[in-house]
């Protein structure tokens, strides 16, 4: 005959309890012996604690804040660009970063002889003008000395007349020619002029105020040029502004109000204080205008920020934090500790959801425990 025990260990969570089962005897029959076993289970009490986090319900505000992007811009600008196609851009007198005046010359197409033309043509109707001009008193010499020969040469008799007459009629026309021919000359020479001088203008861009270059084509100069492509850009940084692209917002934001403003990157980095910028424009596009900077900052044309806008607020309400409260199919609860400290589940009525904070109108009392975690 033989014996054997099994002995099962098993946990049980929580719970503690001890089952033991005994081992029957083999009997031993006439041809052999057979062996029959019951197993016994043993389960050891596990003492467990579970913490929490918690927090308290309390009278406090709740506060719904929005971040809204901007951009500082400037509030004027020019954008240069060529109004002739197809020509080579000569010379490009800037660089990306220069400081330029209004009417400084920025850039030129290839003009070939048109400054030859121009500066030929301009000596030629100087000359016209001047001789033009003395054209009357050339008239006037002639006219005068027609009557000197008439008085001292001539006997003044009828014929002589006739003769005076006649001549003084030929002075005249021929004035009246000369004339025609200076006038003539000096009005196709000023078209032409005119012309040389409009594609010369064309062919070259000038500064429209006073900034800096703040965007330039590479490899602009000896590139061919396109009739009214930008090829850079002139920004007056005297005066700039933010500018955000959410005008469904604009209630949020009463004039002469401040905002705060926070720059993450760049030289201008820290957090500002901002002002609505003629609000009575408003229209596609939020302005602002900087009411206080950080010390040293220093903003360039294009860095991005960030505005912080209140949009609604619950003051002396009773509330906690907001991940305390959870949702689940049309029922809102928080966790709460019972006496014995273990969780329950406690149904509640929330109002305003905040950044940080749910306000709670039902469910809960000032000073209460709620499970965080």
């Amino acid at each position: 005959m033989s014996f054997r025990s099994i002995i099962i260990k098993s946990r049980i969570k929580g719970t503690a309890a001890v089952l033991a089962g005994v081992c029957t005897l083999g009997i031993l029959g006439g041809c052999g012996a057979v062996t029959e076993e019951t197993p016994m289970v043993i389960v050891e009490e596990q003492d467990e604690s579970i913490s929490y986090r918690t927090a308290t319900a309390q009278i406090g505000d709740v506060v719904c804040t929005r971040n809204v992007n901007c951009t500082y811009r400037q509030t004027r600008d020019q954008q240069v660009s060529f109004t002739l196609g197809g020509r080579v851009v000569d010379h490009v007198y800037v660089m990306k970063g220069d400081a330029v005046k209004k009417g400084d010359l920025l850039a030129e197409l290839s003009a070939g002889n048109l400054e030859d033309r121009i500066a030929e043509l301009e000596y030629r109707i100087a000359r016209n003008e001047l001789q033009a001009g003395y054209l009357p008193i050339q008239h006037e010499l002639d006219y005068r000395q027609a009557w000197g020969q008439f008085f001292y040469y001539t006997w003044q008799n009828s014929g002589d007349v006739e003769n005076l007459h006649k001549n003084q009629d030929q002075l005249a026309k021929q004035y009246t020619e000369r004339m025609e021919d200076y006038n003539d000359a000096l009005e196709f020479d000023r078209k032409e002029l005119a012309a040389l001088k409009s594609e010369l203008a064309r062919s070259r861009v000038y500064a429209e105020l006073d900034g800096t270059v703040y965007k330039l084509t590479e490899n602009l100069e000896g590139s061919t040029s396109r009739k009214d492509e930008v090829v850079m850009t002139i920004v007056d940084d005297s005066e700039c502004i933010f500018e955000a692209e959410v005008p469904e917002l604009a209630d949020l934001f009463p004039e002469d109000v401040p905002v705060e403003m926070t720059v993450v990157y760049g030289s201008g980095a820290g957090t500002y204080s901002l002002i609505p910028y003629e609000r009575d424009t408003w229209e596609e596009k939020l302005l602002f205008t900087v009411l206080e900077a950080p010390e040293n900052a220093q903003l360039e044309v294009g860095t991005a920020g960030t505005i912080h806008v209140q949009t609604d607020k619950r003051e002396n309400v009773l509330c906690v934090p907001k991940e305390t409260v959870h949702q689940a199919d049309d029922r809102t609860y928080v966790y709460v500790l019972n006496d014995e400290g273990m969780r329950e589940v406690r149904n509640v009525t929330i109002g305003l959801i905040g950044d940080t904070m749910t306000e709670i109108k039902e469910g809960l009392s000032d000073g209460e425990k709620v499970v965080k975690r």
